[in-house]
């Protein structure tokens, strides 16, 4: 009798382990279920965003230099603004690409510290009177540019040159710092630039020391 109590209390434990093993194992499975829905949504979202950015224009030349007193940033696109407008532009043409441009002071072990932010903007309008496109610079203290090849002005304005970033005595002798870039275009009717090339672009990052 003693037997048979003692083999029904162990069969009674060994259902209750196996129970429990088996309500684990669901919740492990339902967990790695969602793990994996994650991990494939993220993948997408990446994807779709790589996409987004190979058909828009990148910062892709950027060059920095300093004078007498001050640091200098040139910086370009290039990318997706290398095709050619043929047709006759309406009276109301107008696009701007706005860069923002920051400096930063690499911080090991912490966050970078942000020292200065710049936003320069490039507008170009069409004088159809004159038959010439005039190219509105933010950061150039001169008259503005009148040319009379759109394409050439599409060029010119995909540019920004001699920025004076910051005075050199804001700077440590010896100290890394990071520039970071990113341009956004806004066409108002898609002419002069197309849809694929008139976007955001990623921001693109230079590290140098002092």
């Amino acid at each position: 009798m003693d037997f048979i109590i003692a083999n029904a209390a162990k069969i009674t434990s060994q259902s209750r382990s196996s129970s429990r093993r088996s309500g684990s194992l669901k919740f492990g499975n339902r967990r790695l279920k969602i793990l994996r829905r994650f991990w494939m949504t993220c993948g997408i979202i990446f994807l779709a965003t790589a996409l987004t950015t190979a058909l828009g224009a990148e910062v892709n030349d950027l060059v920095i230099n300093s004078s007498r007193d001050h640091l200098i940033l040139s910086v370009k696109i290039r990318d997706g603004i290398t095709g050619e407008v043929n047709a006759s532009p309406a009276a109301d043409v107008s696009a701007t690409i706005i860069f923002s441009i920051a400096l930063y002071e690499v911080k090991p072990f912490w966050f970078n510290k942000k020292i200065v932010h710049h936003t320069a903007t490039n507008t170009i309008e069409h004088r159809p009177e004159k038959n010439e496109y005039r190219l509105l610079r933010s950061w150039d203290s001169g008259p503005p540019l009148e040319v009379d090849s759109l394409n050439l002005a599409r060029l010119l304005m995909a540019e920004v040159n001699n920025l004076k970033l910051m005075p050199l005595t804001g700077l440590e002798k010896g100290r890394s710092y990071q520039i970071r870039v990113r341009a956004v275009c806004q066409d108002k009717n898609a002419f002069i630039f197309s849809p694929s090339e008139c976007s955001k672009t990623d921001w693109h990052t230079v590290d140098f020391t002092f």
